[in-house]
């Protein structure tokens, strides 16, 4: 009977839909979380789940347990939730009777950040803070964030079965009262550590009180450890320097007992290292390498075989020390190659060069050419001459274009004077895929493969302001859009706009102006050569009566007086109308015939109309 009914329930549970709660791979506390009860378990606790991003957040408060047989406060089981991120978002605590503050076992990458604080401090002897101890060997890194572990008899953090342990810009600060710090077991995995932090010396000695890790009496764990961005050994800190500073200017800070003599850095280039002057300065994407002596205050000497475990157990990058020695065990010296400096880089190449943060305000070191990436405007000052590098599938030089940009919303503002740009070889001039608005009082030519081309399906070009653009193709079109062929069909994709007082001049050799998929002319702009010269959207190009592209001829696109712009301010409107009412007001003989818009031989509300009628184009 008692089989019989679960068959029926579980045929009840298949009519009716019913599905089993997702597991999400770790525990809080002794207790699972799942899709049916994360909302329930997490209500009012120092802890929340985000299934959506797959991030445990850490809150405020306290994870407790009185009940000695729960593995962990927080359990992870990797092999079901191999990415999980521990966000600690303000001062968490797992204390009480847990044999682990956090235990991951499983295979993963798992992350801990945050500005927050995790305090793990276990009540039961010989518990570990953070603990892996199968086979399965894990990632984790910390990043960010404070974690202060406690505890008795045990470890504050072992290793053993880690497959790496990545510590970016994080402090650590580890307490034991009779075991080890850090610690891996002989002849278990040994991790590649990546280390940022810990104001105190990564040193603990047995039975005492430790704030850091020890190699075990055989040395057979010697972990490598990485300074990712900042360097930070016995208490001292050498911090990264920016670019655009000098040696002279570098922060080191230290902690209480030592102090940095000198600091020396050095350039890394052609595999050989070259003392810096004082005034050099720090480049983008260069590699440094950075040398510091120690020297210890009054009794904080140097504990006799310190040396050797140091040389041992502090790398950078990766590899260990280039050199560590301590003299009548009262200095230390040791080199780092430090990380080549990185900065932000836009997607926008003048001549060949990325601009980025150490050039935008001078990109080719003439004066004449600076990017403001707040406004997103590149600025053109008189004289400039940009000529494209590399070639036309060579990505790192911008295609070889003299300019070439993705920036979507980019202002080219000509500044002043005139300005020309050459393609490279086979390349464009002016090599467009993000939306721009080329503007400004001077006059810019590009020239090239294609004289300017907007090479991208969702973006579209803008000429405005006073500037004249010259565009002039020596291989295919002067001044071209983007277009795709899909299916025996051709689809057109941009837009070309021309405005303002600005004037365009086009040439190529097989179409001077094509491959949009509309051009707009405003304020009064005409077409105004060749003669019989006009837009063709079926072509989707400036062709002539006939319905031929033109090619081989200079296309000219400019302002033009416009009959109905009475008062000339550039555009038709009510102020027009207000040029017809004050001409009504004089006497018919002394009016200005020239306001008889609609040629019935007298100026009346009639010629209003006109203005109005035009207004509504």
């Amino acid at each position: 009977m008692k089989k019989l009914i679960l068959l029926i329930l579980a045929f009840v549970a298949i009519a009716t839909g019913a599905s089993a709660a997702t597991d999400y791979g770790f525990s809080i506390a002794g207790q699972s979380v799942t899709s049916d009860n994360y909302q329930s378990l997490s209500s009012g606790q120092a802890w929340s789940y985000d299934p959506s991003a797959n991030v445990l957040h850490l809150k405020d408060g306290e994870i407790s347990n009185n009940n000695a047989t729960i593995i962990a406060a927080i359990l992870i089981n990797g092999n079901v939730n191999s990415t999980l991120n521990i966000s600690v978002d303000g001062n968490c605590k797992l204390s009480g009777k847990f044999n682990n503050g956090v235990k991951i076992g499983g295979k993963g990458n798992h992350t801990f950040s945050g500005t927050g604080k995790l305090t793990i401090a276990l009540d039961e002897l010989r518990s570990v803070g953070i603990n892996s101890d199968d086979n399965s060997n894990p990632n984790v890194t910390f990043k960010d964030l404070t974690v202060i572990i406690r505890s008795y008899g045990g470890y504050g953090f072992k290793l053993s079965f880690f497959k790496s342990i990545a510590f970016d810009h994080c402090d650590f600060n580890i307490t034991t009262t009779d075991g080890w710090a850090m610690k891996g077991d002989a002849g278990s995995c040994k991790p590649q550590l990546i280390l940022c932090t810990s104001d105190h010396n990564w040193y603990s000695y047995e039975g005492g009180c430790g704030y850091s890790a020890k190699v075990d009496e055989e040395g057979l764990w010697a972990p490598s450890l990485k300074i990712s961005r900042s360097i930070k050994y016995v208490g001292v800190r050498v911090s990264e320097p920016m670019s655009g500073q000098n040696p002279a200017t570098t922060a080191t800070t230290i902690s209480s007992g030592y102090e940095v003599t000198k600091v020396t850095w050095y350039k890394v280039f052609g595999g050989e290292v070259y003392p810096m002057q004082e005034d050099e300065l720090f480049k983008l994407w260069e590699s440094y390498e950075v040398s510091f002596t120690l020297k210890a205050k009054g009794d904080s000497v140097f504990a006799d075989g310190e040396a050797n475990e140091a040389a041992m157990i502090t790398t950078v990058n990766g590899n260990k020390a280039d050199y560590f020695d301590v003299g009548n065990m009262e200095y230390a010296y040791m080199n780092y190659t430090f990380p080549e400096l990185v900065g932000t880089k836009y997607a926008l190449w003048v001549g060949g060069k990325q601009v980025n943060d150490a050039n935008k305000d001078d990109v080719l070191d003439n004066g004449k050419v600076k990017y403001a990436p707040a406004t997103k405007t590149l600025s053109l000052l008189n004289g400039a001459s940009i000529t494209g590098q590399g070639r036309a599938n060579d990505a790192a030089t911008g295609y070889g274009a003299g300019i070439y940009s993705e920036i979507d919303g980019l202002t080219i503002d000509v500044v002043t004077g005139g300005v020309e740009v050459i393609g490279a070889d086979d390349c464009h001039g002016i090599y467009l895929r993000g939306k721009t608005t080329i503007k400004g009082e001077g006059s810019l030519s590009g020239k090239g493969y294609i004289g300017v081309f907007m090479g991208s399906n969702s973006a579209d070009l803008t000429v405005d302001g006073n500037v004249m653009l010259q565009a002039e193709g020596t291989t295919t079109y002067g001044l071209g859009g983007y277009v795709r062929g899909f299916a025996g069909n051709i689809f057109y994709y941009t837009t070309l706009t021309i405005k303002g007082t600005s004037k365009v001049f086009a040439n190529g050799v097989s179409k001077s102006i094509a491959n949009w998929n509309d051009l707009v002319l405003e304020d009064s702009h005409a077409i105004t050569s060749p003669t019989g010269a006009v837009w063709n959207a079926d072509k989707h190009a400036v062709c002539d009566a006939s319905g031929n592209p033109i090619a081989g001829e200079w296309v000219s696109i400019i302002k033009v007086a416009n009959p109905y712009d009475l008062n000339n301010d550039g555009k038709v409107s009510t102020a027009d109308i207000q040029v017809i009412i004050n001409e009504m007001k004089k006497p018919q003989a002394s009016q200005d015939m020239k306001y008889d818009l609609n040629n019935d031989g007298k100026i009346s509300t009639a010629d209003i109309q006109v203005i109005i009628n035009e207004m509504k184009k």
